[in-house]
C-alpha cells in the first residue's frame, strides 16, 4: 500500500494576479487574462483586499468567474479561512466548478440538501483545503450548516435581490397553499378595502382583479401580527413558506404583507441579513456584478449600509461581443412573421420572458419550424440540452441571468415585455406606489443581462430580438439608453434606426447579414455603430445619486424595526425621506418611507407621549407625497386619523348624485353611456374625441373640447381640483414614433386651461397623449413637460367599460337614497368600479413620456 504524504500549505503569492500564474491549470484552460481582469485583480489586492464589502464590476461576458475564483483561492490560501462561492442557482454552480476545476483550483460542491454533503467534501471545505461551491439558499435560511466563514464570494450579485430576500419571504400561492391563503387573507381582511376584499374572496374574479395587489401593515392594526402567526400554522411543515415562517416569526410584527388574488406575500422590505450570522460575520463579502448600480441597489439588496466599489476604469468599457437589436414590431409588416423568420436564419433561439406563459407563447410564435421547445426543467444540471442540438429554443420566464450560450451554442436571444418586477413588493412599487425610479436599477440590470446572454466573449455575436410594446418603448426612451454603457447605447441606437419603417423583407435580410459576418457587415454597419460609440457618454438618471445616499438609513430602519427598535427605525426612515427631498422622480418612493416613519412612531405611542402627534405629522407628509396616488388611503382604511372621503374625488360625487336626483336627467344617461360605448373602441380620431367627451360626463367631470387653435381634443375637469388634457391620436400607425410637435402641443395645455379658467393649475393635472404609438422621438421625450403621459386608447376603453358597470350599478341601487345617504352611495360604488377622479388620475400617469 502506498501512503500519501501529508499536504503542505501551498504559496501564498503577492496577490490573486499572481497566483493565476502559479496555478496547474488542465488542458482547455484560458491561457492568459484579459487586460480588465488583471486590472481589477491588481486594484483588488491594492486597496480592497480589507474591506469587509467590496463590489467588483465586470460585465457580462468580461469574465467576472475567473475574477471572482482567483479572489476566493488567493483569500483560501493567504488567510486559511474556509472561502464559499456562492451562486443563485445550482445549475450555475456546476458551470463553476467545471471552471474551478479547468483552471487547477480545488474545490467541493456544497448544494441541495446538507445531509446529502459527502462528509470528505464537508472536511476539505471546513479544512481550507478547497473551495466550497454553493448556491444562495445554503447561506440564507432558516438554519444555515456553513458556518466560520472568512470569505463570502457571491456571484451574479446584480440579481440577488430575490435570492436573498426569500429567506424572509413569505410566499403563499393560492393554488398551491390554498388552506393557508385563506386563513391569511382573513387574518388580514380587516385592513383590506371593501371591495378589494371581496375580489380577494372570490374563486373566479375578473381579470382586473387578478392584476390588483394592496398592501398590509400589520403593526397598525392591534393583534394582527398575533392572527398572523396562528394563520401561517396553517403552513405543511418543510414547505418552503413554512422555512421562511421560521425565519421572519420573531420579526413578524414589523413584515408587511402583499396581497393578490394568486398569492400573498410576507415579508420585511430589505432583508434583515445582520440576524444571519454566517454571512453577517464572515470576514469579507465580494459582489461579483455585471452592474453594481450607484442608486445603492446592492445595499438594499443585501441589508448593509455600504458596499465599496471596484469599477473598471472610465477609459475602458471592455466589448464582450456584438449585438444587433431587431424590434420586430417598429417595421412594417407583422413583428410575429418577423420575428420567426429571425429565429429560423439563426437556427436557435433563448426566449427570455417576463412569465413562463409568456415565454412559452413567445416561443411558439417563434417556432414554425416545430424545432424541439425546452424550459427550465431541461436545464437544472446543465445546458447540454439545449446546446448539443442543432436547432431549438429554450424558454424561461422570470430569468435573465446564468445562462451562458457563448459562439455557436445561440445566436439569437428574444426578449419579450419589460422585466419592471419579480415578485409582489416590486410589482406594488411599480404599479401601486409608482415608485419606478426606485426599481430602475434592477429593470435595466435584468434587460442587460438578458441581451448579454449570447455575447460571452470579445469576437461574439448574436441577434437579440426585442418583443412586447412596453420593452420596445423602454428602450426606445433616449433617457433609459443614456444610463446605459455606451457599446449598448451604440448598438440599441444601431437597432432602432434600422428597424423603424423598415420593410420586413430588408430587416430579414439585414439579421442574415449579420449573422454572416462578412464584408456586408463590416463595411455597412459595424462603422456606424463604432462611430456612434465614439459620441456617446452615460449619464445616470438625475435620482441616483439621492437613492444610494438613502440606501443606507433604509437599511438600517428595517434592521432596527425587525429587531423591535422602533425608536431608531422611526429616525432612520425619517433621514431616508429627507435625502429623497425634492426631486419629484423619487417623490412617491418618498411617500412610502415617511409612512413607514408614521407607522413606527404610532407603534411608540404608548410609551412616548409625544409619538402619535409625530406619527400624525409624518402621515399628513405622507399623503402630500403620495398626491396622484391612492395606495396611501387603500393602506389606511378604517383608521381614525385618514379620512375615507377624498376632497379632491368630492366634485364627481356631487355631480354624479345630482344627476341621479334629477328625473329630467336620468333618461339621458343611457344615450350617453351608448355614444360612448360605440365611439371609445374607434380608430377614427373625431368619433374617438366625442366618445372621450361622453366618458367625462359619466365620470362627472366638466368634459368639453376647448375653443381656439392647438388647443387639446377633450378636457375633464372635476372643479378646480383634478384636470386631465386628452390628445387624442387613436388613428396613429402604431409603428411608427410620437413626434416632437405631438408634445410640444400637449406641453400648452395645462397653461392654457389654467388661464381659460382663471386659476392656478391644480397638484393634480396631466395630459395624456392617447396613441396606440410605444416610440417616441428622442428629441420629444426630453421636451417633454414633466405632466405629460402616454396612454394606449385601450385604457379609455377599459375605463369606458367600467364607467358602464358603475351607472349600472347606480341606477339599480340609488332608489331611497338621498342627500349624504346618496353621495356615499356613489362614492363607494364609484370606488368598487375604480372611476373616482384620483383613481382615474392614476390609471392615466402611469407612463411618463419623460422617463
Amino acid at each position: 500500500m502506498t501512503f500519501r504524504p501529508v499536504t503542505l500549505n501551498p504559496s501564498v503569492p503577492a496577490g490573486p494576479l499572481e497566483l493565476f500564474d502559479e496555478l496547474p491549470r488542465m488542458t482547455g484552460a484560458i491561457p492568459q487574462l484579459w487586460l480588465q481582469q488583471g486590472e481589477i485583480l491588481t486594484e483588488y489586492a491594492k486597496r480592497f483586499k480589507d474591506k469587509p464589502d467590496v463590489a467588483v464590476e465586470l460585465p457580462t461576458g468580461t469574465g467576472k468567474t475567473i475574477v471572482g475564483l482567483l479572489i476566493a483561492e488567493w483569500r483560501r490560501r493567504k488567510y486559511r479561512e474556509s472561502v464559499l462561492y456562492a451562486c443563485p442557482t445550482q445549475q450555475l454552480v456546476h458551470q463553476v466548478a467545471e471552471v474551478a476545476k479547468r483552471e487547477g483550483m480545488p474545490c467541493v460542491t456544497l448544494i441541495g440538501s446538507h445531509r446529502s454533503w459527502a462528509e470528505v467534501d464537508k472536511s476539505k471545505y471546513f479544512g481550507a483545503d478547497a473551495l466550497g461551491l454553493t448556491t444562495y439558499s445554503s447561506i440564507f435560511n432558516a438554519s444555515p450548516k456553513v458556518r466560520d466563514l472568512g470569505t463570502i464570494v457571491f456571484d451574479d450579485a446584480h440579481a440577488a435581490e430575490q435570492y436573498v430576500a426569500e429567506s424572509w419571504s413569505v410566499t403563499i400561492e393560492r393554488s398551491v397553499h390554498s388552506v393557508a391563503y385563506d386563513a391569511c387573507l382573513k387574518a388580514v381582511r380587516p385592513a383590506l378595502s371593501g371591495m378589494f376584499a371581496e375580489r380577494m374572496e372570490q374563486d373566479t374574479p375578473d381579470i382586473n382583479a387578478r392584476r390588483e395587489t394592496q398592501l398590509v401593515v400589520p403593526l397598525r392594526r392591534p393583534s394582527m401580527s398575533h392572527a398572523l402567526d396562528r394563520a401561517l400554522k396553517e403552513l405543511q411543515d418543510g414547505s418552503n413558506p413554512w422555512w421562511s415562517w421560521q425565519t421572519i416569526h420573531q420579526g413578524l410584527g414589523s413584515c408587511l404583507v402583499y396581497v393578490s388574488w394568486h398569492e400573498i406575500l410576507i415579508r420585511p422590505f430589505i432583508p434583515p441579513t445582520l440576524e444571519n450570522s454566517p454571512f453577517a460575520d464572515a470576514d469579507q463579502r465580494v459582489y461579483l456584478s455585471a452592474k453594481p448600480g450607484h442608486a445603492g441597489e446592492l445595499e438594499r439588496s443585501f441589508g448593509r449600509r455600504t458596499i465599496e466599489r471596484l469599477l473598471l476604469p472610465d477609459r475602458r468599457s471592455p466589448r464582450s461581443g456584438r449585438r444587433f437589436f431587431v424590434f420586430a414590431e417598429l417595421a412594417e409588416g407583422d413583428g410575429k412573421d418577423i420575428s420567426a423568420e429571425a429565429t429560423s436564419a439563426a437556427g436557435k433561439a433563448l426566449v427570455l420572458a417576463t412569465s413562463t406563459d409568456l415565454a412559452q407563447t413567445t416561443a411558439n410564435e417563434l417556432n414554425v419550424n416545430n424545432w424541439p421547445v425546452l424550459g427550465k426543467v431541461d436545464i437544472e444540471q446543465n445546458l447540454g440540452s439545449f446546446t448539443d442540438q442543432q436547432h431549438a429554443i429554450l424558454a424561461l420566464g422570470g430569468r435573465y441571468d446564468g445562462i451562458d450560450l457563448p459562439n455557436d451554442a445561440c445566436r439569437l436571444v428574444c426578449l419579450a415585455g419589460l422585466p419592471e418586477w419579480a415578485h409582489l413588493q416590486e410589482r406594488f412599487l411599480a404599479t401601486n406606489l409608482r415608485a419606478q425610479a426606485a426599481l430602475g436599477e434592477r429593470t435595466r440590470t435584468r434587460v442587460v443581462q438578458g441581451a448579454g446572454r449570447a455575447t460571452r466573449n470579445p469576437l461574439d455575436y448574436a441577434v437579440v430580438l426585442i418583443r412586447g410594446s412596453d420593452l420596445t418603448g423602454y428602450l426606445a426612451s433616449p433617457i433609459v439608453r443614456e444610463s446605459l454603457d455606451v457599446d449598448l447605447q451604440a448598438e440599441l441606437g444601431f437597432g432602432l434606426e434600422n428597424s423603424r419603417d423598415v420593410p420586413s423583407a430588408d430587416l430579414v435580410n439585414n439579421v442574415s447579414i449579420f449573422l454572416e459576418q462578412g464584408y456586408e457587415w463590416r463595411e455597412g454597419a459595424e462603422s456606424h455603430i463604432a462611430t456612434a460609440r465614439r459620441n456617446m457618454f452615460r449619464q445616470d438618471p438625475e435620482q441616483s445619486s439621492l437613492l444610494a445616499e438613502s440606501a443606507k438609513h433604509e437599511v438600517d430602519a428595517w434592521a432596527s424595526a425587525f429587531r423591535g427598535d422602533f425608536n431608531t427605525a422611526q429616525d432612520a426612515a425619517q433621514q431616508a425621506a429627507l435625502v429623497l427631498s425634492g426631486n419629484k422622480d423619487v417623490q412617491s418612493y418618498r411617500a412610502f418611507w415617511l409612512y413607514q416613519a408614521a407607522v413606527w412612531a404610532f407603534a411608540l405611542a404608548e410609551t412616548d407621549p409625544n409619538a402619535k402627534q409625530t406619527a400624525a405629522s409624518l402621515l399628513n407628509e405622507a399623503h402630500k407625497a403620495a398626491q396622484g396616488t391612492t395606495w396611501l388611503r387603500e393602506v389606511e382604511v378604517g383608521t381614525q386619523l385618514v379620512s375615507q372621503e377624498d376632497a379632491n374625488d368630492t366634485p364627481a360625487v356631487r355631480e354624479i348624485a345630482k344627476r341621479l336626483s334629477d328625473k329630467t336627467k336620468r333618461s339621458k344617461i343611457k344615450a350617453t353611456i351608448t355614444r360612448m360605448q360605440d365611439g371609445i373602441p374607434e380608430t377614427d380620431a373625431k368619433k374617438f374625441e366625442t366618445a372621450l367627451r361622453e366618458v367625462g360626463v359619466l365620470l362627472g367631470a366638466e368634459s368639453f373640447k376647448p375653443q381656439g387653435q392647438g388647443r387639446t381634443d377633450c378636457a375633464w375637469c372635476w372643479s378646480e381640483r383634478v384636470w386631465i388634457a386628452i390628445e387624442a391620436k387613436s388613428e396613429q400607425s402604431p409603428s411608427r414614433e410620437i413626434s416632437l410637435n405631438t408634445i410640444r402641443q400637449a406641453n400648452t395645455q395645462m397653461d392654457q386651461l389654467s388661464s381659460d379658467r382663471g386659476v392656478e393649475t391644480p397638484a393634480l393635472a396631466a395630459t395624456v397623449v392617447a396613441s396606440p404609438r410605444t416610440a417616441i422621438a428622442d428629441e420629444a421625450v426630453t421636451g417633454a413637460h414633466l405632466e405629460v403621459y402616454l396612454v394606449h386608447p385601450k385604457v379609455f376603453y377599459e375605463i369606458s367599460d367600467n364607467v358602464s358597470q358603475c351607472w349600472d350599478e347606480l341606477r339599480l341601487n340609488h332608489h331611497g337614497h338621498t342627500g349624504q345617504s346618496l353621495e356615499a352611495l356613489v362614492r363607494k360604488t364609484m370606488n368598487k368600479h375604480r372611476v373616482l377622479p384620483t383613481q382615474i388620475f392614476e390609471q392615466l400617469t402611469s407612463s411618463p413620456i419623460r422617463s
